[in-house]
């Protein structure tokens, strides 16, 4: 005769990968907030140089 069982084998280690991968979104978005506000103190000269968009070429594709 066959027995087949059931095991869960979900610990409290699969916690521990939901909050991994939310403090990793949490780190790479504060890393892309702190990267935007280093570009925009940048003088409009150096952002032109490093092809930055220009606030009036920015602001016409949200038009369209």
């Amino acid at each position: 005769m066959t027995t087949i069982t059931y095991r869960e084998t979900k610990s409290s280690s699969g916690l521990h990968f939901d909050v991994g991968s939310l403090l990793q979104k949490v780190s790479h978005s504060w890393q892309q907030w702190q990267a935007a506000r280093e570009i925009e103190s940048m003088p409009f000269d150096i952002r032109k140089d490093v092809g930055y968009p220009s606030a009036e070429a920015a602001d016409e594709r949200k038009v369209m």
